[in-house]
């Protein structure tokens, strides 16, 4: 995993593809007053309230989002840690390195469905509450873990990396 996410730290470098995953989260964060960024259909106007205080007000996710989902389509994942408070709920969140976050799952026998997350150079243990593991799914070879945009084109951009040092 940490040999394919330093592979895509130095793939940014190439100005094609910095502005590729640039397409990608403009793609996919792009809204007007018609189609807005997150569309909240629900019949409770409550529910939909606490929703949307939630997405816009606390997460601000139209300052965010863009972010979020560059670094989704860069990596393939993305993790949030989510500040919760016991009474008000979700507070903030703050985006953690993907590349030193590992997906703990199968740890606990009597209960398969049990995941964590370890933030390894922060020597955190999280559990799958705190956390939102956002991920590209599709390619079941790197499960537990989303796929990059970039990886169909990784082993291209080494071949050509490999060659540009040799002269």
């Amino acid at each position: 995993k940490q040999i394919r996410y330093t592979d895509f730290d130095q793939m940014e470098y190439m100005p094609e593809i910095a502005s590729t995953l640039d397409i990608y989260a403009d793609e996919i964060t792009t809204s007007t007053v018609f189609n807005p960024i997150v569309e909240i259909d629900c019949s409770n106007r409550e529910i939909k309230d606490i929703i949307s205080t939630l997405l816009y007000n606390v997460l601000n996710i139209e300052s965010n989002l863009f972010g979020w989902a560059r670094g989704m389509c860069k990596y393939g994942d993305y993790f949030l840690y989510l500040d919760i408070d016991e009474n008000v709920g979700v507070k903030s969140v703050i985006g953690l390195p993907p590349s030193e976050i590992e997906r703990l799952e199968g740890e606990d026998k009597t209960n398969p469905n049990y995941v964590q997350y370890q933030w390894n150079s922060g020597g955190l243990t999280f559990e799958n509450w705190q956390i939102g593991h956002f991920r590209i799914l599709g390619n079941d070879k790197f499960a537990p873990y989303g796929t990059s945009v970039l990886e169909a084109s990784r082993r291209i951009w080494r071949q050509l990396s490999l060659q540009e040092d040799a002269m």
